[in-house]
C-alpha cells in the first residue's frame, strides 16, 4: 500500500516528544519537533472538535499546525529525486500540494488514535543549517526503536525534512515507492494516485 509501511510508528514518535519537556541542554531543533507536536495535541484535547462531526475542522486545524513545521517543498524534492528535475514549476507546484497533503492526512489520522508511546530525547547534532535529533521511542509492549529527524533552515527557521525510523529514511522509503512506480507506468499515474488519496478527503 503507497507509502503506509512506517508511517504510524514514526507518528507515535513524534507525538509522544511533545508529551516530554525538552533536556536541559535541548537546543532549538529539538525544541521545534517538541512545539510542532505540542500544537496537534491541544487541537485534540479540545473538547468541542472531538464529535464526529467536528472530524473535518478538527484535521483541518491539525493540518495547518503540521505544516508549520515541515519542509513539504523539500520532503518533495528529495522524494521525487531526479524526476524533480524533470518536472515544470507547475508541476513541481501541484505534487508540493498533492504530497503534503497525503502526509498531513495521516499524520492527523495517526494521532487521533495515539496510545501513549513514550520517547527518551537524546543528544542533538547541528550546524548552521543542518541538525539531526536522536531519540528513542519506548512502546506499550516495552520495545525500543530509534528514531532520528533531521531538520535544515529554510529562512533562518528550523524545519523537519526527513524522519529515520531504525535505520530506515522515510523519505527514501517514499523515493523507493514513487521511483518503481514511475518506471513501471508513468509521473502522470502517480500524480493520479496521490490525486484519489487526496479526494478521499
Amino acid at each position: 500500500m503507497l507509502l503506509k509501511k512506517r508511517l504510524p510508528l514514526l507518528i507515535a514518535a513524534l507525538l509522544a516528544c511533545a508529551l516530554l519537556a525538552p533536556p536541559a541542554q535541548a537546543g532549538e531543533p529539538s525544541e521545534v519537533v517538541r512545539k510542532g507536536i505540542h500544537g496537534v495535541l491541544e487541537i485534540l484535547g479540545q473538547p468541542d472538535l472531538k464529535t464526529p462531526e467536528k472530524k473535518a475542522e478538527r484535521r483541518d486545524r491539525m493540518r495547518k499546525v503540521i505544516h508549520r513545521y515541515f519542509d513539504f517543498e523539500e520532503m518533495s524534492r528529495r522524494s521525487l529525486a531526479r524526476a524533480w528535475r524533470k518536472r515544470t514549476p507547475k508541476e513541481k507546484a501541484e505534487f508540493i500540494e498533492l504530497f503534503s497533503y497525503f502526509m498531513e492526512r495521516n499524520y492527523a489520522s495517526t494521532l487521533e488514535s495515539y496510545t501513549n508511546e513514550k520517547v527518551v530525547l537524546g543528544k542533538e547534532t547541528s550546524d548552521a543549517e543542518f541538525a539531526r535529533v536522536n531519540t528513542v521511542i519506548i512502546t506499550t509492549d516495552k520495545k525500543e526503536v530509534a528514531i532520528v529527524y533531521r531538520l535544515h533552515k529554510v529562512k533562518g527557521e528550523w524545519r523537519v525534512y526527513d524522519v529515520v525510523v531504525e535505520g530506515v529514511s522515510l523519505i527514501k522509503n517514499y523515493r523507493d515507492q514513487f521511483r518503481s512506480i514511475i518506471r513501471r507506468t508513468s509521473y502522470a499515474n502517480l500524480v493520479k494516485i496521490l490525486r484519489a488519496k487526496r479526494d478521499e478527503g
